[in-house]
């Protein structure tokens, strides 16, 4: 559905992305989130939706905290996919059942 050359992030990239932003809890157009911005000018940014997760049909902590997928297993839970987990508190790498429905971000490229 994306199309382009597209790929999910791995967890060396969302490291390069907290390495080289800044990111803070906001909202953007009645949407809460966290917005990571460059550190070198801060004229680049992405914004990346709390939209929660999916479990039995039900989305569970939608505004309050967002997962998104990364392109690698956990080396020792295979059936935990590694994610990027995102509060107003703090954005860290996890882990988390691969069975929920966590949000896809692409990178082109």
């Amino acid at each position: 559905h994306m199309g382009g050359d597209w790929h999910m992030p791995s967890p060396d990239q969302i490291k390069e992305l907290f390495d080289n932003t800044t990111n803070t809890w906001t909202t953007q157009d009645g949407v809460s989130g966290r917005l990571f911005t460059s550190k070198n000018d801060g004229s680049k940014s992405i914004f990346i939706p709390a939209a929660g997760r999916a479990v039995d049909g039900l989305v569970h902590g939608r505004g309050n905290y967002g997962y998104v997928w990364l392109s690698m297993l956990l080396m020792d839970y295979v059936s935990y996919g590694q994610d990027l987990y995102f509060s107003s508190d703090s954005a860290n790498l996890g882990g988390y059942d691969r069975y929920y429905g966590l949000s896809v971000r692409g990178i082109i490229g």
